[in-house]
């Protein structure tokens, strides 16, 4: 596998200030960890994206500030919510030697005829599951085939996923990750009652006409 490093350099510039650091193309992120005294970092943000294609949020990432180098996964990535740019990220410094727990997405592949006909409804409980691992064994996804399944009702369960020496799942082997179910219809509401003249009629039309009657029986009254 193909080592992603990036350079980082040392910041001073905090809170509201970083908003200038952007605009000159450089992300502000953070590196933390067990063993080492939180920095606060800044990273061109071209190198960000292009560490971050490759490593997503399960591959070790080697920062470089320097001259030390720090293996590290990325985390709790911040997107601008319009833009969908990233405009902060947390590094979280990890041992290479020691096992670390990470979650790894689900990718569903393969076709099942009932779901590709509307029959029935894929549902994907988990779409990601909790690995325990050495950092570099990490999976970058765990591949899942639907297309064995036998229709309406079967359902891929933890211990039928893929297996690895390299990593144990951290759930309970029997929770169902995919199930297939009956797809579900929408409730079409019924029409309304016709009125005797053959148009339908509405509760505000029908309140109103009732007020009508009210202020008749009043008028007579008064006669």
């Amino acid at each position: 596998m193909t080592k992603i490093s990036l350079k980082a350099e040392k910041r001073t510039v905090t809170g509201k200030a970083v908003k200038k650091l952007r605009r000159e193309g450089i992300l502000p992120i953070n590196l933390y960890g067990k063993d080492i005294k939180s920095m606060n970092l800044m990273t061109k943000f071209a190198d960000f994206a292009k560490s971050y294609k490759h490593a997503k949020t399960t591959q070790v990432v080697y920062l470089e500030v320097e001259k030390e180098e720090y293996p590290a996964l990325i985390q709790n990535l911040q997107l601008n919510p319009t833009t969908r740019k990233a405009v902060h990220a947390d590094f979280k410094k990890v041992d290479l030697k020691q096992k670390t727990a990470v979650e790894v997405p689900i990718e569903v592949t393969g076709e099942l005829g009932v779901v590709k006909s509307g029959e029935a409804d894929l549902i994907v409980l988990h779409a990601k599951i909790l690995v325990e691992c050495l950092p570099t064994n990490i999976p970058e996804k765990i591949l899942v085939d639907i297309s064995k399944l036998e229709g309406i009702g079967s359902e891929i369960k933890v211990k039928e996923l893929p297996q690895s020496k390299d990593y144990v799942y951290q759930l309970d082997p029997e929770a169902s990750v995919i199930q297939i179910s009956a797809a579900q219809k929408e409730d079409i509401p019924a029409a309304p009652e016709p009125t005797a003249e053959g148009a339908p009629t509405t509760e505000g039309e029908a309140s109103t006409e009732g007020k009508a009657d009210e202020a008749a029986k009043e008028e007579a009254k008064k006669e």
